[in-house]
């Protein structure tokens, strides 16, 4: 077998920032599926294939790494076209029925695209170099973005005339054979200690009765969590599509929930990506790069993680053409490689090269990777960073001077938490509580995203995150109604954390004390010896690091809003 050569990939369009994620169901009904193509061998390939709602499709197919000849395109085992790779190893083959043009040869029959369809590269050889060869390359598609542990993701809102304000959000996951939901529902404005029916989907919900200043929230889960009730018996279905109404005249209707994320730096770029094979070796590769605040010398990072290779061997890191490193895996067949400026112990090399959309990471003879930018970002999604703020409060998450990484021989990474009790984090993001038994097994507590597992600080060291469906504006004129009518001041910091939850404290008027907890949430002490008592308001971290803001919030209004 020939040496394949020159196997490097152009430099070009520099990487940008990527901190959101499209819908996986397009506005114009299109639905986009995607899939990663890995063998035996360092080719990769990458595909994105979309449905259009008129019954036309687009299919582009990208190698990478590949053997110089002809390659051939299949669909669940049948040929839909061919087409040539380049001395660099890059080859492409595109179909759009608007271009009329697929960038190859042969005929082609393309089938419309489901999730777990077959898509394959075969190489069929170069006439000029015969003995040239390479292994065929395969994956399943997938909806991009999609995560099947997600059964629903779904939001509402609606504000009148009267500024009365309604905001929900319902999650739903898979759990064994059933599924564990989750739903908020907050309302603002509304007459003061009131009740109001709620239904969802013209069938009832339950109640909810607002506090003196208009305010009200329900929030269930299926699962144990601080602040939550169980969902009630015969609690109705939430759907796309389903209406949601408190009393007579606050409505909306549930729909897909955008997925926003969390940006590391207001510039940079946060990427990770898997490292895939044919075999069970695995792994994952991140490349971040940003200019932190107060300097203008960007910081680079670059770590390459690995698992289930063989226990000692040592494993060539390849980023585009240039061997930047090797990786020995420890005896549980895990490795790391990591590169960060700053760090004398981890300088990057000589040779580092321009990392750019199409440079490839190889690791091995079997793993590999390619930067691509787009769908790629290392920021965890909104609603994952708050659910692991949650989870670091109330197990007490702690990261210890090794994560014991694929102890389980599943790639996973071991945290502390409270007492005796063990987690692990596994590579798609999945929090489980440790069993106690040999293994990497236990009960799943939570589903985030990879963020969390590519970087377990993102959960044992988690910060409050304020709620983006909740305007600043609504936030400012809560804030104002409570410092107006609870007559809030500061009490001294020794006050701080006396109930262990990190709580700020408050005096109010006719000697009533309140406190705030990290996710802004003020409660009015009942007096007992622990911090509890009744939820008031539900605001958003910046009022517990800043409690000023909140004790002088009525001065921070316009003269006309006060």
């Amino acid at each position: 077998m020939l040496t394949r050569r020159n196997r490097r990939t152009n430099p070009v369009a520099p990487l940008i920032s990527v901190e959101s994620v499209e819908q996986r169901l397009l506005l114009s009904g299109d639905q986009k599926f995607v899939a990663t193509l890995a063998g035996t061998d360092t080719t990769i390939g990458q595909l994105e294939y979309e449905a259009e709602s008129d019954g036309r499709h687009k299919f582009e197919l990208r190698l990478w790494n590949a053997a110089w000849g002809l390659w051939e395109a299949q669909v669940n085992g049948q040929q839909v076209g061919q087409f040539v790779t380049d001395e660099k190893g890059l080859g492409r083959f595109d179909f759009d029925h608007d271009e009329h043009n697929h960038g190859g040869s042969g005929t082609l029959n393309l089938p419309a695209p489901v999730a777990g369809m077959q898509i394959t590269a075969v190489f069929r050889g170069n006439p000029q170099n015969p003995s040239l060869t390479d292994t065929p390359v395969s994956g399943r598609l997938h909806l991009e973005d999609d995560d099947d542990r997600i059964l629903a993701s779904l939001s509402a809102s609606s504000v009148t005339t009267a500024k009365e304000i309604l905001e929900t959000e319902f999650e739903s996951e898979a759990e064994g054979t059933g599924q564990q939901r989750r739903l908020e529902l907050a309302v603002y404005n509304l007459l003061p200690n009131t009740s109001y029916p709620v239904t969802i989907g013209g069938k009832a919900a339950g109640s909810i009765t607002t506090n003196a200043l208009g305010q009200a929230a329900l929030k269930y889960s299926d699962k144990a969590r601080g602040g939550y009730s169980a969902f009630p018996a015969g609690f109705p279905a939430v759907a796309d599509g389903a209406a949601v109404t408190v009393g007579n005249n606050l409505s909306s209707t549930f729909g897909r929930k955008a997925a926003d994320r969390i940006p590391f730096s207001p510039s940079g770029i946060h990427l990770s990506m898997p490292l895939v094979s044919a075999t069970k070796a695995a792994g994952v590769v991140a490349w971040e790069t940003w200019t932190p605040t107060g300097s203008t010398t960007p910081t680079r990072q670059f770590r390459a993680e690995i698992w289930n290779v063989p226990a000692g061997s040592v494993q060539s890191v390849k980023v585009g053409s240039a061997v930047v490193g090797t990786i020995t895996a420890n005896a549980k067949g895990y490795g790391r490689l990591t590169f960060e400026d700053g760090d004398p112990a981890k300088k990057f090399p000589a040779n580092w090269p321009v990392i750019a959309s199409g440079t490839t990471v190889a690791v091995g003879q079997s793993l590999a990777a390619v930067f691509l930018g787009v769908g790629q970002t290392l920021a965890p999604l909104e609603q994952n960073a708050r659910e692991a703020y949650e989870l670091d409060q109330s197990l007490a998450l702690t990261a210890l001077s090794t994560f014991y990484e694929n102890n389980g021989g599943k790639g996973e990474k071991w945290l502390r938490g409270r007492g005796s009790n063990w987690y692990f984090i596994t590579p798609d993001g999945s929090l489980y509580q440790w069993d106690g038994k040999a293994g990497a097994n236990g009960t799943r507590v939570a589903v985030l995203d990879n963020s969390f597992f590519v970087k377990p600080e993102l959960l044992t060291e988690a910060k409050a995150v304020r709620d983006s469906s909740v305007s600043d504006d609504l936030l400012k004129a809560t804030a104002a109604r409570l410092d107006r009518s609870l007559e809030l001041t500061a009490a001294p910091a020794s006050n701080t954390n006396w109930g262990g939850l990190n709580e700020k404290w408050f005096r109010g008027k006719a000697g009533d004390w309140y406190f705030i907890t990290p996710d802004g949430t003020l409660t009015r002490w009942d007096k007992s010896p622990k911090a509890t008592g009744k939820v008031i308001s539900r605001l958003d971290g910046r009022f517990h690091e800043n409690p000023d803001l909140l004790t002088h919030a009525e001065t921070q209004l316009p003269q006309a809003d006060r």
